[in-house]
C-alpha cells in the first residue's frame, strides 16, 4: 500500500509540478478502485473453494470410417461402439484458495450435477498434497453421490446418497446391460434372471466433513452415460455446479469479475491524473500513519515467532526509519535478558515468549500478540495421520519404539526430535501435551542413531528452531517432532515429505483450539517497567494494535489477540 500510495503521489507530482488538493483526493477514489478487486480477491480468501470444469466430452467410438465405411465388420463389435456413443467424461478442478478448511464450515453444499446423465464411476486425481493410495483414498472417501430421480425410494432404494465403491459395484451390471448380445437365428435363447435395474445417481457432494488443506486441489474425472431411452449417439453437455455461493465460486466467473473494476480503476486514475494537472493547490506530503519515534530496540526470544515479528519490525522501519533488531535465542533466554536489564537500558529491549515465562519477574509485563497453535508432524515414509494425545505420550516415554507398535506395516525405528530446553515450543509442548513431564533424554547428534548414549532404547535429538526441527522430521525415515502451525503449513506449500497429525481426531487450527484441541499457547511480548513515552517501545506496542499488523498476523497463519475493532480475542483473556 505504501508503494502504491508513492507511486501515485509521484505521478501526480509529474503531471502539475506542484501538490494539488483535489489530485490527492483524486488519487484516493482511484487508489480505492484500484485496491477494490484485491480487497474482494484477498479478504474473502480465508475460506474459499473455486471449481472449474476443465472437460465435459464425448468419449465415443464411431463404426464409421470417412463417413461410409463400416470400421468393424463383426456387429457385436458394431455394438460395442454403439455403447460407448452413449458414454462421455467430466474434469472438475477443485481448489482450496484459503486456509485449512472442512467442506463443512463454509455453510454452503459443494455439489455438481451432469444434466440428466447418469455417473458410472468416478476417479480423482492430481491430488496437490495427497500423493499415495492411502491419502488418495481420503479424498474418494469424502465424496458422496445422489440421485434427483423422481422415482419413489421404494422403487428404487439404492437413490439414498452413496459411497464411491457403492457407485462402482454397479458398474457389473450396468456392463452386462450394455453388452448383452442381441440374439440372432431360430436357436433358442436362454432368458437370464431378471436383474432390477442399478442405481441411478446424477450428482456429485463434498462430504460436510472432508478438510481441505490450505491451497489443496485436486481434479474429479467422472465417466457418465445417456439415460435409458435417450436418442443412440447424441450426447448430453453441461455441468450444474454450486450457484450464488458466498464462497463456492466458478472459478471462470471469478476471474471475469475482476477485469470490470480493474478497467473502471483506471479510468478514475486517469480522471485523476488530469484533474491533478488543472487545478493547482499546495499539499503537504502526508507522513506514515504510525506514531514514529527515535531511538533502538531490540527484540529477543522465541525463535518459532521470531520470522513474523522480523516481518513487523521491517514494516515499522520502513513506516519510520528506525530500524528494530529481532535476535532469537529462546523463549526463556529471551526472558531472561529483560528480566536483569539495567533500568538505563530497559526501554532497548522486549522478549517473545512461546506462553507464560517462568523467568519473569514481578516488574514485568506480558502482552498478548497472537494466538499459536502448534502440531505434532511425521515422516511421510511412516504412514500415520493421526495420533491420540495418549499415544503422544507414550512416544516420548519410550513406551512406543517401533511404528509397528502403532500401526500395522514394516519396522521403521520411531526417531524423537525434540527443542531445547531454552525453546518456548518446548516448554508448551511438555505443559499441554505430556502433562508436565519431560520430553525425555538426548541420546542422539544426528537423530537416526543413538550415538549420544550408546544403547539407548530411544532415539532422541534437539534442533535450535522449528525450520531446523521441519528439516530433521523431513529427511529422516520414522522421525516424529513438534512446530507451530505456520511452520507445518509451510511444509506443505513446499511440498516436504512431512505429514500433519490429527490429534484425537481434531486437525490442528484456532477452531479446534477453542473446542477442546490441547496443542496450542499466547505469544506474549515482555517488557521490563512501564516503557517511557517518545521510545521506540512504546511506539512499537502501539503499532502492535493496529491493523496493519493484525493483517500481517493473519497472513503468516496465526490469531490476532487484538481484533480489528480494538478488542481482545476471546483466548487471549
Amino acid at each position: 500500500m505504501g508503494f502504491i500510495g508513492d507511486l501515485l503521489y509521484r505521478l501526480l507530482e509529474s503531471f502539475s509540478g506542484e501538490n494539488p488538493l483535489v489530485a490527492a483526493i483524486a488519487a484516493t477514489v482511484a487508489l480505492a478502485a484500484i485496491v477494490t478487486p484485491f480487497v474482494q480477491r484477498y479478504a474473502s480468501r480465508r475460506k474459499r473453494v473455486l471449481y472449474r470444469v476443465q472437460s465435459d466430452s464425448k468419449i465415443g467410438l464411431d463404426v464409421d470410417l470417412d463417413g461410409d465405411q463400416p470400421l468393424y465388420a463383426d456387429p457385436y463389435l458394431a455394438d460395442v461402439s454403439t455403447m460407448f456413443k452413449g458414454l462421455s467424461s467430466v474434469v472438475i478442478r477443485i481448489r482450496n484458495t484459503g486456509g485449512d478448511v472442512s467442506v463443512g464450515d463454509l455453510g454452503e453444499p459443494v455439489e455438481f450435477v451432469f444434466a440428466d446423465r447418469v455417473i458410472w464411476n468416478d476417479r480423482v486425481s492430481d491430488p496437490s498434497h495427497r500423493a499415495d493410495d492411502d491419502d488418495r483414498r481420503k479424498l474418494a472417501d469424502g465424496l458422496e453421490f445422489f440421485s434427483t430421480d423422481p422415482v419413489s425410494p421404494a422403487a428404487r432404494p439404492s437413490t439414498r446418497p452413496a459411497t464411491l465403491p457403492e457407485v462402482r459395484r454397479t458398474l457389473p451390471q450396468r456392463l452386462r446391460d450394455a453388452f448383452r448380445p442381441v440374439p440372432t437365428g431360430s436357436a433358442p435363447v436362454a432368458e437370464p434372471e431378471p436383474e432390477s435395474p442399478p442405481p441411478v445417481w446424477h450428482g456429485i457432494r463434498l462430504k460436510p466433513s472432508l478438510h481441505l488443506k490450505a491451497r489443496e486441489r485436486f481434479k474429479l474425472i467422472v465417466v457418465l452415460s445417456e439415460p435409458a431411452g435417450k436418442r443412440a449417439g447424441h450426447v448430453s453437455k453441461g455441468v450444474s455446479g454450486p450457484v450464488g455461493h458466498k464462497r463456492i465460486k466458478d472459478e471462470r466467473n471469478v476471474r471475469r469479475a475482476l477485469w470490470p473494476l480493474v478497467t473502471a480503476a483506471f479510468g478514475v486514475l486517469l480522471a485523476g491524473l488530469w484533474i491533478a494537472a488543472v487545478v493547482i493547490l499546495p499539499i503537504d506530503t502526508p507522513g506514515p500513519a504510525v506514531d514514529c519515534a527515535e531511538g533502538r530496540l531490540t527484540i529477543v526470544g522465541s525463535t518459532a515467532f521470531a520470522p513474523t515479528m522480523k516481518d513487523i519490525a521491517e514494516e515499522y522501519t520502513a513506516a519510520c526509519g528506525t530500524e528494530i533488531t529481532v535476535a532469537p535465542d529462546g523463549s526463556a533466554e529471551g526472558v531472561r535478558q529483560v528480566a536483569g536489564v539495567e533500568p538505563a537500558h530497559q526501554a532497548e529491549l522486549a522478549a517473545m515468549s512461546d506462553g507464560r515465562s517462568g523467568e519473569a519477574t514481578q516488574d514485568m509485563t506480558a502482552r498478548p500478540i497472537a494466538v499459536i497453535v502448534y502440531t505434532v508432524i511425521v515422516n511421510e515414509a511412516v504412514g500415520v495421520d493421526q495420533l491420540t494425545v495418549r499415544q503422544v505420550q507414550d512416544i516420548y516415554a519410550g513406551r512406543y519404539q517401533d511404528w509397528n507398535q502403532l500401526r500395522a506395516g514394516p519396522s521403521m525405528p520411531i526417531r524423537v526430535v525434540g527443542r531445547g530446553g531454552e525453546s518456548g515450543s518446548r516448554r508448551t509442548f511438555e505443559q499441554t501435551m505430556l502433562d508436565g513431564a519431560s520430553q525425555g533424554e538426548l541420546t542422539s547428534d544426528s537423530c537416526e542413531t543413538a550415538d549420544r548414549v550408546v544403547g539407548a532404547p530411544v532415539i532422541r535429538c534437539e534442533r535450535n528452531s522449528e525450520e531446523g526441527v521441519v528439516d530433521e522430521v523431513a529427511a529422516t525415515p520414522g522421525a516424529i517432532g513438534y512446530v507451530d502451525l505456520a511452520s507445518a503449513n509451510q511444509t506443505t506449500r513446499d511440498h516436504l515429505p512431512v505429514t500433519v497429525q490429527k490429534l484425537d481426531g481434531q486437525y490442528p487450527d484456532v477452531s479446534s483450539a477453542a473446542a477442546g484441541y490441547p496443542f496450542w499457547t499466547i505469544e506474549y511480548l515482555y517488557t521490563k517497567g512501564s516503557p517511557e513515552e517518545d521510545t521506540v517501545l512504546q511506539s512499537l506496542i502501539a503499532y502492535l494494535r493496529t491493523k496493519t499488523v493484525y493483517a500481517e498476523l493473519v497472513e503468516a497463519g496465526y490469531t490476532p489477540c487484538v481484533t480489528t475493532d480494538g478488542q481482545t480475542y476471546l483466548l487471549c483473556r
